[in-house]
């Protein structure tokens, strides 16, 4: 048996290499017996206990604590309210509930709360081993987050808006401070919402050239027609509707730094010039003569499989050679999963501000959406879907994505693997209908649908109806009372 463990009392501050847990339950009987079994599990624990729920927020105001395990009934203050309190005051301890009374309502009220786990009287302690494990693992893997994130600020001027402690995450940051310290042509390879503008504008911000200017260019944005000019600038006169002179970017970026996103776009033409330019350092504006010597530093990037392109004679082979000098490949998101949280908590960070949002934290089960999706936009998309939520949320913590991996058409109008069927929004204006009336008609007809919906496919349930849509429980009721269907409390009524 492992040495009995010293009063709370007698401690002070975290033990290394242990794992702190309070118990909390009104029966003395069960609550040692529990700590017993802890003491001969395989965990490396300290133990502590409460009698309740005032005696638990005494203790953990004394001295943090990982993990509570708490039952739910007992006197002057239940395992629920102590849930809440711990959720508010300790967001970082994870809390498993345990009851005699237990039930499905009660654990769908328990996970709600903010509870990692749900077990019933009486349970297997392998169980409750698993469920232990799984805590103290998820608290180490965000620990060394944290602390590698420290590490890497120490020398991360020019990286502040590059996120992740990964060791892929740890290669990118080296090749940007290598590029940064050299003026050789880089070219950002990987996908769409990777991030390739951030690398890029990280190169030229811990560069020489970061007092100068970093000018950009999404080469699949511009008219193929306009590209041209855009690269290299036009004289007055130089072809139909050159009513001024133009600067183009190539002559803006003097001495400073060219960002040429999505080069892969670039047709094969205007390749061979932009090659020459590159090799000889002068451009020549359209509808001049006059070459200009220039001093400018090329970063390019693309999400395309230039060395396809190239088989397929679509890119120059000689120009891939001269901008790829030094190649920088950004992961993709789902392979650095484990940079989710930091990702989170940066995007929650920055847009609390800027949309006045009470959101400072996130669910373990939005989390786990988080964790168990695909990311095909990758960090992009994330970042989209964390905006959504906060401008949804009226809670301090984002509680559930339901439209995660959705795009608003398949939201509105694709099939559920319920049958229910999902709202179709139909209007007619009405001959001489202003544009307000029909924006409110089309509001009114989509909420109407949008509530009915999420309340058939939940058997009239508002709770499981509101986490899904991610309004909070009073806008949703408020909303379903609105178009009369809170009345209505089984599938068949609607």
């Amino acid at each position: 048996m492992k040495k009995n463990q010293p009063d709370i009392s007698e401690e002070e501050g975290y033990t290394l290499g242990k794992k702190r847990i309070l118990l909390v339950d009104d029966e003395q009987v069960f609550l040692e017996q529990l700590k017993e079994a802890l003491l001969y599990s395989s965990l490396d624990l300290e133990i502590n206990t409460a009698q309740d729920g005032v005696d638990a927020l005494e203790k953990l105001q004394l001295l943090p604590h990982d993990i509570v395990i708490t039952d739910i009934k007992m006197p002057r203050m239940d395992g629920y309210t102590l849930l809440k309190e711990i959720q508010k005051r300790y967001p970082s301890t994870y809390v498993v509930v345990i009851t005699a009374f237990g039930s499905v309502s009660g654990a769908v009220e328990a996970m709600k709360y903010g509870a990692y786990d749900f077990l019933e009287k009486p349970f297997n302690m392998n169980t409750l081993e698993l469920s232990l494990t799984k805590i103290i693992r998820q608290q180490e893997i965000l620990q060394e987050n944290i602390e590698l994130k420290g590490r890497i600020r120490q020398h991360s001027e020019g990286l502040d808006e590059l996120v992740g402690a990964n060791p892929k995450m740890q290669k990118l940051y080296d090749q940007i401070i290598t590029a940064a310290d050299t003026n050789l042509t880089v070219l950002i390879l990987g996908e769409t919402g990777t991030g390739k503008e951030l690398v890029a504008r990280s190169i030229h911000s811990r560069s020489d050239r970061k007092a100068k200017p970093f000018m950009t260019i999404n080469c699949a944005a511009v008219p193929e027609n306009l590209l041209e000019s855009e690269f290299f600038g036009h004289e007055k006169g130089a072809f139909s509707g050159a009513i001024t002179q133009r600067i183009g970017k190539f002559e803006k970026a003097h001495t400073g730094t060219l960002f040429l996103d999505e080069i892969g776009d670039i047709p094969l033409d205007l390749q061979a010039k932009i090659l020459r330019v590159l090799e000889d350092g002068k451009i020549t504006r359209l509808g001049s003569n006059r070459e200009i010597d220039l001093d400018f530093r090329i970063v390019c990037a693309t999400n395309r499989p230039v060395q396809d392109m190239i088989k397929k004679e679509l890119f120059r082979e000689d120009l891939f050679y001269r901008i790829s000098v030094l190649p920088i490949i950004i992961p993709p998101l789902r392979e650095r999963k484990d940079d989710i949280s930091l990702l989170v908590d940066h995007f929650i960070k920055k847009y609390s501000k800027k949309f006045n949002s009470p959101v400072t934290a996130i669910s373990r089960e939005a989390m786990n959406q988080l964790l168990n999706y695909s990311w095909p936009g990758n960090v992009r998309e994330m970042e989209n879907v964390i905006q959504r939520a906060m401008v949804s949320t009226r809670t301090e913590r984002i509680e559930y994505l339901p439209d995660l991996g959705k795009n608003l058409h398949e939201y509105v109008s694709s099939p559920v693997e319920d049958t229910a069927e999902a709202p179709t929004i139909l209007v007619d204006a009405g001959e001489g209908a202003d544009y307000h009336s029909i924006k409110s008609t089309l509001i009114e007809q989509f909420e109407r649908k949008y509530f009915e919906h999420l309340m058939k496919k939940h058997g009239g349930v508002i709770a499981e109806a509101a986490r899904e849509s991610g309004l909070n429980y009073k806008t949703f009721y408020l909303k379903a009372e609105k178009y009369n269907l809170t009345k209505k409390r089984n599938r068949q009524d609607f």
